[in-house]
């Protein structure tokens, strides 16, 4: 038991210093050594009643993204009734939700009959898995963490179950004050919701209004991967800002993790200068630069740099998008 204190006192140290995933992938290697896993999951899934049940943020463990895409393929649509109860054939994960704070513990090897479920579980090598779903959890999150094992011969025991029960409240509890301490103040008194991703776009934080103002945005857009425009325009942005039509979005880089400081636009904002908005206008007519800088009496390399600033700020690429972009605009 004195072990298991100094792990935790480890834990909670860690949560004040390490960057999103760091911690995760800390906390993670520490407790393999007491749970003996071979790859593991700490995911955020939606839990507002009466909707698809919906990965928010995730971070995964010696495990390749691949596994969370290919989720729905194996598992189906997946929802939550009015009395929160999961409608699933992930049937280890319906009985974590109806007993949240309890380990759940399943072979998958056996008396599964469902042959999706047996590919899925074929393919990613978990015969065995180790499921605890937060009692601690929010009208809108359902923290979890699963543990796997790929050898037939080696199941979970009740054992590890208790075992479990004591240790992975903590790491949720210590992830949830990591992921606050990282997430950047702003200054912007009209900042909505806050997120945090690696740089491929993987969302490892989100706060519940994240989601309905990115799909403002994006309507068809489900976590836990950031839209690839989004993306590829903050690394192109020295700014590091996306302005689209009904969001705009401010990120800072900390270490290896983008910040995001999401704020919905009212139909007045506009993010653009008067010199940028007019080139941009007679861009998106079809104008050349040489057109265009006739027109306005303006040198070309002039209008360049303005529609180069226009483009960055609405984070679009071409004439077509920023068509797009401008419309809503008005």
């Amino acid at each position: 038991m004195e072990s298991h204190a100094t792990l935790l006192l480890d834990i909670y140290d860690s949560a004040q210093h390490c960057t999103s995933p760091d911690f995760n992938q800390y906390a993670l290697d520490k407790f393999k050594n007491v749970l003996q896993f071979d790859s593991a999951v700490i995911v955020d899934f939606s839990a507002a009643q009466q909707q698809k049940f919906i990965i928010q943020s995730i971070h995964l463990h010696d495990a390749p993204v691949e596994k969370m895409l290919d989720r729905p393929k194996a598992i189906g649509t997946e929802s939550l009734n009015r009395n929160g109860a999961l409608s699933s054939r992930d049937f280890v994960l319906k009985k974590a939700l109806a007993e949240r704070g309890k380990s759940v513990i399943a072979n998958l090897t056996e008396g599964v009959s469902d042959l999706h479920v047996l590919d899925y579980c074929r393919k990613y090598e978990t015969a065995h898995s180790l499921t605890f779903v937060s009692a601690r959890t929010t009208a809108y999150t359902a923290p979890t963490i699963a543990l796997w094992r790929a050898a037939k011969g080696n199941a979970y025991a009740e054992k590890d179950a208790h075992t479990a029960n004591m240790l992975l409240p903590h790491i949720l509890q210590a992830r949830r004050i990591n992921a606050r301490l990282h997430v950047s103040p702003s200054s912007s008194t009209d900042v909505n919701a806050a997120a945090l991703a690696t740089p491929d776009g993987c969302l490892h934080f989100v706060e519940p209004e994240v989601i309905r103002l990115m799909q403002l945005e994006w309507k068809e857009w489900t976590p836990p991967l950031l839209p690839r425009i989004l993306v590829d325009s903050l690394r192109r942005n020295n700014e590091k800002m996306f302005v689209g039509a009904a969001i705009c979005i401010k990120a800072t880089l900390q270490e290896n993790m983008i910040c995001m400081s999401i704020t919905e636009k009212s139909n007045q904002q506009m993010s653009l200068s008067t010199a940028e908005y007019r080139a941009a206008r007679l861009a998106a007519e079809g104008l050349t630069y040489k057109e265009i800088a006739r027109r306005l009496d303006i040198s070309p390399a002039t209008i360049r740099n303005q529609l180069h600033s226009a483009y960055r700020k609405l984070g679009v690429s071409n004439k077509t998008a920023l068509r797009n972009v401008l419309a809503e605009l008005d």
